[in-house]
């Protein structure tokens, strides 16, 4: 049996013994407490009523003697007659066995009957004697009702007694009870440790006595162990690797020379391997360089492109947004000859009557305006777009210029505008921004502006991959949002901060987050190549700094810090580089 199955048997075992014992115990103490909380407070029940009926009964003799004493005809009487039978009926109810109670009900019977004997007394008429005779009677039966009313009280108190006995009782049998579990617990241990620990105790000091041998070099020693789980698996191991430890000794002394050519050997493969090293290391750096080289001409010709594009449709736009207003114009003045019409002719002949009623005149006059004036808007956004177009990509602008960044950073926006709306398959992401006052800056404004939009998109990627994750209620109590600030520094230089409150990431992946070829994307969703590259945008052609700050679960911060001055640094292509992890610019105009 396997030791592991030694252990849980032995584990179920007590452990079931043990809870057995537990549930029985407390299921039994359970019910006899309940038993005894119900007779006790029946007996402290009974105690009250039994005091209650007294107090009834003294208060009904007074009023009889008063009767007697005062010749006074006091209806107080009755209300303590009825507390005394109430208080009789409820002693009944608490205590059916007892005799008295009949006895005591007899009793007050008779004083009843002279109570209303008394009542029906003519004072007139009854002498000294009388008086005290009626005195007599009222104390006998007081004494006679009192006495079986000790009797009662008495029989209650004993009732207390054994229900505190009964209660010390219970006492006893769960110390009795729990030193049982004591015991059990002790001799389950007990029995644990003869039947499972004390066999392989014995058998790893045997294991220890074989490792000694073999350490002094005694290698045909041989353990002998049958215990039939894994001590036993392990000293047959033993056993095998003496023996092959022989084995290797024998051959190892036949073979010296051999060890040493192999030594030979493994020191050259080692040197081969360190030059492998080198070489594969070289091979991954012109794969990198090759793969950023090939993007940066793919984008160069994509921005070429869109450039194209734009141009083309800025053309078209101009011309509707140019005679869009003289249209405005034209059908302003027409609508208000057909009203100057209808009111110098306000009787139309038959047929124009059914014209206007076919063609929904009034309709027509009131939506006109308001189509020409959403056209009037369409193509006013569609010269946004191409303006955003052409101050992104800054493909007239090869050499380094003075540039407002925040023009820069909003036309980034404006192109990812898509994105950041809400859809029915992510919601919305807020953009905040918080610009300071900043002096034109000189800079690569296309690649600048490719910084821009690597950094923002990558915030947009982490912050619908978390909502992807979260519950309506969750999204709309911490909404998405990326904040983005700029000032300048005491240095002249220019900060651009870019935060959002997304998952954030671990440390082992900010340690890698500039290296080329380096996504936490899925495959085909990401090349690793735009932090790398905006790395060294920002770093090398614009002598910055480009830091990146986060924790799990508190956001990311991306820190871009470049001078207002700098030297010219020649650049090998200024393409439109749009995203680290797309080769392909989606625009779509809502």
């Amino acid at each position: 049996m396997k030791i592991s199955t030694k252990f849980f048997t032995g584990s179920v075992v007590s452990v079931g013994l043990i809870v057995a014992l537990l549930v029985g115990n407390t299921v039994a103490v359970q019910q006899i407490k309940q038993t005894i909380r119900e007779k006790s407070n029946q007996t402290t029940e009974t105690l009250k009523v039994t005091l209650t009926a007294e107090n009834a009964l003294k208060s009904e003799i007074i009023e009889l003697k008063d009767i007697v004493l005062l010749r006074t005809q006091d209806t107080g009487m009755v209300k303590s007659s009825k507390q005394f039978l109430d208080s009789l009926d409820k002693l009944e109810r608490l205590m059916p066995d007892a005799t008295e109670i009949s006895v005591i009900r007899r009793r007050h019977q008779f004083l009843t009957q002279l109570a209303n004997q008394l009542m029906q007394w003519d004072s007139s008429d009854t002498s000294l004697a009388d008086s005290q005779q009626y005195f007599r009677a009222i104390n006998s039966f007081d004494r006679d009702i009192e006495l079986f009313l000790s009797q009662l009280i008495e029989r209650a108190n004993q009732q207390s007694l054994l229900v505190e006995n009964e209660l010390e009782n219970l006492y006893q049998v769960q110390r009795i009870i729990s030193f049982v579990v004591v015991q059990v617990i002790v001799i389950l241990l007990i029995g644990k440790f003869i039947v499972i620990w004390h066999p392989i105790i014995k058998s790893l000091q045997k294991l220890q006595a074989g490792t000694a041998e073999i350490a002094d070099g005694n290698l045909n020693y041989r353990l002998d162990i049958q215990t039939g789980d894994e001590v036993e698996d392990l000293a047959k191991s033993f056993n095998y690797m003496s023996l092959k430890l022989a084995e290797s000794r024998e051959t190892l002394m036949k073979n010296t020379e051999l060890i040493q050519m192999n030594q030979r050997l493994e020191l050259e493969i080692s040197e081969r391997k360190q030059v492998e090293s080198e070489l594969q290391k070289a091979l991954q750096e012109l794969k990198s360089t090759q793969a950023q080289l090939i993007q940066t001409e793919k984008m160069s010709s994509l921005g070429q492109l869109v450039a194209g594009v734009a141009h083309e449709i800025n053309n078209p736009v101009n011309f509707i947004s140019g005679n869009i207003v003289h249209a405005s114009e034209y059908t302003q003045q027409l609508l208000e000859l057909v009203r100057l019409y209808q009111k110098e002719f306000p009787n139309y002949g038959h047929k124009i009557q059914e014209k206007i009623e076919d063609i929904d005149l009034e309709f027509m006059l009131d939506d006109l305006p308001k189509i020409l004036n959403s056209m009037k808007m369409g193509s006013k956004r569609i010269q946004q777009i191409v303006l955003s177009l052409r101050t992104f990509s800054h493909l007239d602008e090869a050499d380094m210029k003075e540039v407002d960044i925040h023009e820069g950073i909003d036309s980034t926006l404006l192109i990812l505008q898509n994105r950041l709306k809400a859809k029915p398959e992510h919601p919305k992401i807020e953009i905040i921004k918080e610009y300071g006052k900043l002096p034109l800056v000189e800079c690569y404004a296309g690649q600048l502006n490719q910084v821009f939009m690597n950094v923002i998109n990558n915030a947009i990627d982490a912050l619908d991959m978390c909502n992807a994750k979260l519950s309506p209620q969750e999204i709309e109590s911490n909404p998405s949002k990326i904040i983005i600030s700029t000032k300048v520094v005491s240095d002249n230089r220019v900060v651009v901060r870019i935060v959002d409150n997304g998952p954030g990431m671990t440390q082992e992946v900010k340690k890698k987050l500039f290296d080329p070829f380096f996504t936490t994307k899925p495959v085909g969703q990401g090349t690793g190549l735009g932090l790398s590259i905006s790395y060294q945008i920002v770093v090398q052609k614009h002598s910055g700094v480009l830091q990146c700050e986060s924790e799990i679960g508190k956001g990311t911060e991306f820190w871009i810090e470049i001078p207002l001055h700098q030297v010219a640094i020649p650049v090998a292509s200024n393409g439109l580089k749009l995203s680290n992890d797309s080769q392909t610019l989606e625009i779509q105009i809502n």
